[in-house]
């Protein structure tokens, strides 16, 4: 990328990765790993003409999130239903974010419109405003 002057990188980290995550330490520690070397590389490619970005989405529907719901349940000793809902409450848009909004959003920073956005951490996830155990 660095000799034909033009690339995305585009990574993927999470809301965990600007927030933190109760619970789950080590997978916040590795997203906010990810941010770091976003905004280092960023820097270091841009005069390149290489982007860096990296996608934060929230909680996503899937099965990922299901084993998540399961095991946060169990720590935390309730039902999983109430992780849900505690899920849902900590976003502003009180909804779950699909995997086609994150796609969406790839989609648009790899794009001509993305050209002049690079270095940015971008949070696809209803507005999440904690990660409330």
């Amino acid at each position: 990328m660095k000799v034909q002057e033009h690339g995305i990188l585009l990574f993927t980290s999470s809301t965990a990765g600007v927030m933190g995550y109760p619970y789950r330490g080590p997978y916040a520690a590795a997203k906010w790993a990810i941010v770091g070397m976003t905004k280092t590389l960023a820097m270091e490619l841009g005069p390149y003409g290489v982007r860096v970005n990296a996608i934060c989405p929230g909680a996503v529907e899937g099965n990922r999130m299901d084993r998540v719901v399961t095991n946060e349940a169990a720590v935390r000793g309730i039902p999983e239903k109430q992780v849900r809902q505690s899920y849902v409450r900590g976003v502003s848009m009180k909804t779950w974010v699909e995997a086609d909004d994150v796609a969406s959003m790839a989609t648009f920073l790899a794009s001509p419109a993305g050209a002049k956005i690079s270095g940015q951490v971008v949070s696809v996830d209803g507005h999440t405003e904690t990660l409330a155990p």
